[in-house]
C-alpha cells in the first residue's frame, strides 16, 4: 500500500497572491495543507536580479519554515512553459535554456526545495519532421538531464523531476515513450530523474497513439512505481483542463478519487504526493477561488481517510 500524501502547486495563486505571507496564509490556514510545489512564475532567476533574487529566497524559506510548511520542489510555470528552452533549434538559446535550468536549481536550493521539476523544452515543427534533427533534439535533452543531475548533487537536492506531456514537441507524450526515456536519462545520472504525471495530460488524440494514452488510470498503473508526484486536476478528458474538484466539476469530469487510489496502489509505488494544480482565471473572485480550492482538498481528505 503506497503512501499517500497532499500538497499544492501555487498555480493558483498566480498574479493574486505574490508575496509569500499571503500564499502562506491560504495554503496553512485556508486550505490546511503543509506542502508546497513553488511555481517559478513567482519568483524567476532570469526575471529577478541580484540581490533581491537570494534575499526573497531567503526571506520566503524563513517564512515557509516558521509557519510548519515544507517547499517540496521548484517547478516551471507559464513563463517557462511558453519557450523552447532546452530544445531550441538554435544552439545559442539552447545553452541559454540550459543556463536557465542551473539557475533554478541554485535558486530551489535557497528556498530549501528538495529538486527543481517540470517541463524544461519543446521542439519546433521543423525539427520534429526532420528525423536526423529531431534525434539530436532528443539525444540533446537527454545529455542535458544528466548534465544537471550533477549541479543537484553538488547543491544537496534529492531529484530531478520530468513532467509528462501531451504532444509530440513535448516528450515524453505516452506511455511507451516515458518509459524509454526515463530508462535512457537515468542510465548516467548524479541524481534520479523521476516522473511527474499530470492527470490532464492524456489528451493527445490528434497525436500517434495507442489507447492506453488516454486513459490516466492506466498510466498510474504502469508508471506509478517511478513517480512520486501526481498533479491532480479535474479535467473531461479531451483537454487539460484544469478544473477544481467540486461538485459541478466533478459531475462532468472524469478523474475519481477512488479510481485514482486504487490505481496508485496497483502500481507498486510506496509513497505518492498529489499535488493540486488548479488554474484560475483573473475574472474569478479571491472567494471563488478560496471557496472552490477549499472543497477540493476537502473531496481529496475524504478519500484518502
Amino acid at each position: 500500500m503506497a503512501d499517500i500524501k497532499l500538497g499544492v502547486d501555487l498555480s493558483f495563486a498566480k498574479k493574486r497572491y505574490p508575496e509569500p505571507e499571503a500564499w502562506i496564509d491560504v495554503v496553512k490556514n485556508k486550505l490546511g495543507l503543509n506542502i508546497v510545489e513553488f511555481d517559478s512564475d513567482f519568483l524567476d532567476p532570469f526575471f529577478v536580479s541580484e540581490p533581491g533574487l537570494s534575499e526573497i529566497a531567503s526571506e520566503t524559506r524563513k517564512l515557509v519554515e516558521e509557519n510548519g510548511l515544507v517547499i517540496h520542489n521548484y517547478f516551471t510555470g507559464t513563463i517557462t512553459h511558453c519557450l523552447n528552452l532546452v530544445s531550441h533549434p538554435d544552439e545559442r538559446v539552447r545553452k541559454d535554456g540550459l543556463r536557465w535550468c542551473r539557475e533554478a536549481i541554485k535558486l530551489a536550493t535557497k528556498l530549501g526545495a528538495k529538486g527543481i521539476g517540470g517541463h524544461f523544452d519543446t521542439i519546433s515543427s521543423n525539427d520534429l519532421e526532420n528525423s536526423d534533427r529531431y534525434q539530436l533534439i532528443v539525444d540533446h535533452l537527454i545529455s542535458a538531464f544528466q548534465d544537471l543531475s550533477v549541479l543537484s548533487e553538488q547543491e544537496g537536492h534529492e531529484f530531478i523531476l520530468w513532467e509528462q506531456m501531451y504532444a509530440p514537441s513535448e516528450i515524453p507524450y505516452t506511455i511507451r515513450q516515458t518509459k524509454e526515456l526515463m530508462g535512457r536519462v537515468n542510465d548516467k545520472v548524479h541524481v534520479p530523474i523521476q516522473l511527474v504525471i499530470d492527470l490532464g495530460h492524456m489528451c493527445c488524440q490528434e497525436f500517434p497513439h495507442d489507447p492506453q494514452d488516454t486513459d490516466p488510470y492506466e498510466w498510474i498503473r504502469q508508471l506509478g512505481d517511478m513517480c512520486p508526484l501526481i498533479h491532480i486536476q479535474q479535467c473531461d478528458g479531451r483537454s487539460s483542463d484544469h478544473w477544481p474538484f467540486t461538485k459541478q466539476y466533478n459531475e462532468k469530469g472524469i478523474i475519481e478519487a477512488e479510481k485514482l487510489i486504487e490505481a496508485i496502489h496497483e502500481s507498486g509505488a510506496k509513497e505518492i504526493l498529489l499535488v493540486f494544480e488548479i488554474f484560475f482565471g483573473l475574472s474569478q473572485s479571491d472567494e471563488q477561488i478560496i471557496s472552490d480550492m477549499t472543497e477540493s482538498v476537502e473531496y481529496w481528505k475524504k478519500h484518502l481517510e
